[in-house]
């Protein structure tokens, strides 16, 4: 299996249960250069995406997933350490993430909840409001 094959397996789950939004093996494919991925003896057992809002220092935390089998484990932090990182080394000054789940664990972790119109505004107009979902942002020293 390729990588973006992994992702869709371990997001499977999670999209059927409404935590993540569906995505396609093409649209993972063409972002894959996005995804961080966490390998446990080789197997992917977490990832999460990184994408760039164009014209602005942010960058999105989307499809961030820990396999059921693997969570409460530290696996999660491990992965946002992962993502951390690559949001510095893309010089981004903050990463905000959308979720109707794990409000604590955005807050554990640092981020701030706030308001929709804190996002870069190329992002405010393409979210889906009927969603409901929280908004996490933390700033990246």
């Amino acid at each position: 299996m390729d990588k973006s094959e992994l992702i869709l397996e371990l997001i499977e789950p999670f999209v059927n249960e409404g935590k993540i939004l569906p995505r396609s093996y093409t649209e993972i494919a063409e972002n894959i250069d996005d995804f961080v991925l966490l390998m446990v003896s080789n197997e992917l057992v977490a990832c999460a995406g990184l994408r760039s809002c164009k014209n602005d220092t942010a960058g999105e935390i989307y499809c961030m997933a820990v396999k059921h089998s693997h969570q409460k484990l530290g696996y999660s932090k491990d992965l946002l350490t992962k993502v951390i990182n690559k949001a510095k080394c893309n010089n981004y000054s903050k990463v905000f993430a959308l979720s109707k789940y794990s409000t604590n664990w955005f807050l554990k972790y640092g981020f701030i909840k706030t308001d929709i119109d804190e996002l870069p505004k190329n992002r405010q107009k393409s979210i889906n409001l009927k969603r409901n979902s929280s908004v996490f942002v933390m700033n990246i020293d």
